[in-house]
């Protein structure tokens, strides 16, 4: 298989198994956020966690590209354009994710007084 750098095109990128490192990258970003909105995602949420995925890959290569150029090297005004872009893009998506996390039942939160709390404003 061919090299896999930040700029890959999509078709290079499509053909990633689980047994290239980036493909379990993504692996295990998908199965983290996952669980992080409560194991099944809706389709809103699966799309964004499939676009983190990808943007987390893309900042992932750009981070090695950067490191394997060694000590003192700078990133082209191109990559680094792209890889602000891709890196808010991340950000944004990720905490989007964060919002749409599901609310947890009172019982799982350990402090009893936001238990309490929840239990008072249910009442209401």
């Amino acid at each position: 298989m061919r090299e896999i750098g930040p700029h890959s095109r999509p078709n290079v990128l499509a053909k990633l198994d689980g047994r290239r490192r980036e493909a379990r990258l993504m692996q295990t970003v998908r199965a983290e956020l996952t669980e992080h909105v409560g194991g099944n995602p809706s389709a809103t949420q699966k799309a964004l966690i499939e676009r983190a995925a990808w943007l987390t890959l893309h900042v992932s290569l750009m981070d090695q590209k950067l490191i394997e150029q060694g000590e003192g090297s700078t990133l082209s005004e191109h990559d680094s354009r792209q890889y602000l872009a891709w890196s808010d893009s991340l950000q944004r998506i990720l905490r989007d994710i964060g919002l749409l996390q599901r609310k947890r039942d009172p019982e799982h939160l350990s402090d009893s007084r936001l238990t309490e709390k929840y239990t008072k404003e249910d009442a209401a």
